[in-house]
C-alpha cells in the first residue's frame, strides 16, 4: 500500500494511477486523515485478488469485513457480466 498527500497526487496522478494499474493501492490523506484510496479495478485482477489487497494492508476487523463485502459485489458483478453474455 502507498499513502500520499492529496497534494501529491495532484501533482503526480498519472504516476500514481499507473502504480494502482499494477495492482497497488493508493490511500490520500489530507491533514494526515485518511480521506480516499485508489484501488485497482475488478478487469485488471480478479475479485479475489483484489479483496486480499485490502486484507493485507491492515490487519483490523472492519477491513476484512470490507474486503469480504467488496469481493461480494466484484463476483456478484461477475455473474452479471456472464448472464448478460449468455443472453
Amino acid at each position: 500500500m502507498i499513502e500520499a498527500t492529496a497534494t501529491d497526487m495532484a501533482r503526480a496522478f498519472g504516476s500514481f494511477l499507473g502504480k494502482v494499474e499494477h495492482g497497488e493501492t493508493v490511500v490520500v490523506r489530507r491533514h494526515g486523515k485518511p480521506i480516499a484510496r485508489l484501488v485497482p479495478d475488478s478487469v485488471f485482477m480478479s475479485g479475489r485478488k483484489a479483496a486480499d489487497l485490502f486484507r493485507s494492508h491492515k490487519a483490523g476487523k472492519l477491513d476484512r469485513q470490507a474486503a469480504d463485502a467488496i469481493e461480494d459485489q466484484i463476483r456478484k458483478l461477475d455473474r452479471e457480466s456472464e448472464d448478460a453474455l449468455a443472453h
